[in-house]
């Protein structure tokens, strides 16, 4: 079965209908924006001014351990069963070689690139709740001020589930590709 493929047109008009601008941001993530490590020492002030004691601190982390769920690679492990494919058809579906995904599935605090998450979302055929939900497990999320996080929304909401294709997409508009393996 033939897979769809999105025109120009198509996609230029779903940028029309859904960007959003942010006033005074470039198109980078956000992550790209907020390099630079923030410190929570014991000790030390927190953003609301209050003292971080050992206890507390001590306290707050061990809520946190209790609440953590799936990460990115345990979840995606999971969404590869529940479909009931093979690993190797999704990482080559995805344009991941399999080193890539060997170090993934091995590590499960391993932190992919946002391109290789969308990638995976995009070859597991996952909704776009799905998707912002595996890529929120690796600390990433789509935007609507972000063209480039457009055009993948774009493929996923018109069920376009080509890799190679939106690559090839992402590069005719000047961004790079989610994954630097392109059959291109």
């Amino acid at each position: 079965m033939a897979e769809n493929v999105l025109s120009k047109k198509e996609i230029d008009e779903y940028i029309r209908l859904h960007y959003e601008p942010d006033a005074g941001a470039d198109d980078k993530d956000f992550f790209e924006i907020l390099k630079g490590p923030r410190k929570y020492l014991p000790g030390r002030r927190n953003f609301a001014g209050t003292n971080v004691t050992g206890d507390t601190l001590q306290y707050l982390l061990d809520k946190i351990r209790n609440k953590v769920e799936l990460s990115f690679s345990e979840k995606l492990i999971e969404l590869i069963k529940e479909k009931g494919k093979k690993p190797a058809d999704i990482y080559k579906k995805a344009e991941i070689d399999k080193a890539l995904f060997s170090k993934i599935k091995s590590d499960k605090n391993y932190h992919p690139t946002k391109g290789t998450a969308l990638a995976f979302a995009i070859a597991l055929h996952l909704s776009l709740e799905e998707t912002q939900d595996l890529i929120g497990r690796a600390g990433y999320a789509l935007s609507s001020s972000i063209k480039r996080d457009l055009i993948v929304r774009c493929y996923i909401e018109s069920k376009t589930y080509n890799v190679n294709d939106l690559n090839g997409k992402l590069i005719d508009y000047g961004f790079d590709p989610l994954t630097n393996k392109c059959g291109l």
